[in-house]
């Protein structure tokens, strides 16, 4: 049985990693830089976000 929590992770894992993929397709496709910098951008705001959740 699943509860909030589980639910909430996995749909954020789910959604980071959907959006890790629409990036790197962008930037193959394109050999657009800018995508890579919103793709760091996008993984520097997820370390943020769970050295902020432990505290």
């Amino acid at each position: 049985m699943t509860n909030d929590k589980n639910v909430e992770k996995y749909l954020w894992v789910s959604a980071v990693i959907f959006v890790t993929y629409l990036l790197l397709g962008s930037f193959i496709v394109s050999k657009n830089y800018v995508d890579l910098v919103y793709l760091v951008i996008l993984y520097v705001f997820v370390t943020i976000v769970k050295i902020v959740e432990r505290k």
